[in-house]
């Protein structure tokens, strides 16, 4: 069966635009739904969905150096490297902890217009991908290290 997309991304100025064209549709589809006057439980709801998808979709089209390119990546991999991996669950990690204490440590406390269940939902989302990254990074640490190419190949009368 072939896919639907044979796309690969492996150099670093097309994760880069990858990554900036996710978050501007992610900022569109938002400034939509509030100009369109959709419910921010709505709204949150498609955010977080947008956003993880947009994760999975470049988990499964980045590939580093060293990684090979045409095969299909585990279901589990988000990146190629476990340092990668770690040090995107810890980040996501972190913003799960600061939703979490935000009503604690805000000095006006929880704000009710934004809602406790828009943090909750956004809470799962950065949640689910802190899950994906570091399960990512534990499996990983078990696999033999990836052999790195060097960036500039010599030519062969050279050698």
């Amino acid at each position: 069966m072939k896919r639907l997309w044979d796309i690969r991304i492996t150099r670093w100025y097309t994760k880069l635009l990858y990554v900036l064209g996710a978050l501007s549709i992610n900022f569109a589809i938002g400034a939509l739904l509030r100009g369109l006057g959709t419910p921010m439980l709505v709204a949150s709801v498609l955010n977080s969905l947008v956003t993880i998808v947009s994760f999975l979709v470049g988990a499964r089209l980045f590939r580093a150096r060293g990684e090979p390119v045409p095969p299909r990546r585990a279901w589990w991999r988000m990146t190629a490297r476990p340092r990668l991996s770690w040090v995107l669950g810890i980040l996501f990690t972190y913003v799960v902890l600061s939703f979490a204490l935000s009503p604690v440590l805000d000095p006006e406390g929880a704000r009710p217009s934004q809602g406790v269940a828009v943090t909750i939902i956004d809470s799962i989302g950065f949640a689910t991908l802190a899950y994906l990254y570091l399960n990512s990074a534990i499996r990983l640490r078990k696999l033999p290290a990836l052999i790195r190419e060097p960036k500039f190949q010599t030519p062969a009368n050279l050698r």
